[in-house]
């Protein structure tokens, strides 16, 4: 009985400490690899982990510009765009042509120190009335280059002049005793006065009492307007100034007409 205890304890101690001594073999070869893990790093530069990320921004492309708008006028354009805040860029490439030709021109610009970040505007002579193709290009010192930012835009002419009317003088009359002279409605115009409306004034040139002319302007919310000097016969001159849009940088005049009394 003794000799079965005693067999079993030694049994038992036995298998304990081939335990131990494995968990031990295995705690070394742990401390081992990481000890070789900590001792390869201590010799790599300090911006090791870095390095990827940096060179990620050196490859970075100069900012583009930015809220490019086309504004028309009466052949020719003015572009209108934000420079990007890389003060990296220094000039912009500024490409354009027509949509009724495939010849492209192209000019550089420069960029003014207190450019960056705010708007910028370029001007842009001599175009035909069709559609204009705008591609704009930043550029860096190094000569790298941004991202293309592209727009379209109609410019106006001789085409959209022709298009454009008077507005029809009706006749003079006289209301408590002052001469008026009176003109259609204009019933395409809004009801709000505030909206926008392509037709903006009408000028008029009428003879004066005592000789000469005297000129005017009404919109085309107005229907009438009174004379008080205007002279017993002569004549009225009128024309209408248009704008194709909100964004039009010039006015558009319509062929005089003249009209005796």
């Amino acid at each position: 009985m003794k000799v079965g205890l005693i067999s079993s304890f030694l049994s038992f101690a036995y298998s304990d400490n081939f335990k131990i001594n494995e968990m031990r073999k295995i705690f070394i070869l742990i401390g081992s690899v990481v000890a070789a893990l900590v001792l390869s790093q201590c010799g790599k530069p300090k911006d090791y982990y870095s390095a990827d990320f940096l060179n990620e921004a050196e490859q970075a492309k100069p900012g583009k510009v930015d809220s490019l708008q086309i504004l028309p006028g009466r052949n020719r354009g003015l572009l209108k765009f934000i420079v990007a805040p890389d003060r990296r860029v220094n000039k912009l490439r500024v490409s354009y042509s027509s949509s009724l030709s495939a010849d492209v021109t192209t000019s550089m610009v420069d960029i003014a120190a207190n450019e960056y970040g705010n708007y910028k505007e370029v001007l842009i002579n001599n175009l035909p009335e069709a559609t204009l193709l705008v591609r704009i290009t930043s550029y860096d010192t190094k000569g790298d280059s941004s991202n293309i930012v592209t727009g379209a835009g109609f410019i106006y002419g001789d085409r959209y002049i022709s298009s454009l009317y008077n507005r029809i003088f009706q006749n003079i009359t006289t209301v408590n005793g002052v001469k008026q002279l009176n003109f259609q409605n204009e019933s395409a115009k809004p009801r709000d006065s505030t909206i926008f409306y392509t037709l903006q004034q009408t000028i008029i040139t009428y003879s004066k009492l005592g000789g000469g002319t005297s000129t005017i302007e009404i919109s085309p919310f107005v229907n009438a307007v009174k004379i008080t000097d205007l002279a017993a016969t002569g004549s009225i001159t009128h024309y209408s100034r248009f704008k194709p849009t909100a964004q039009t940088i010039d006015i558009f005049e319509s062929t005089p007409v003249t009209v005796n009394f």
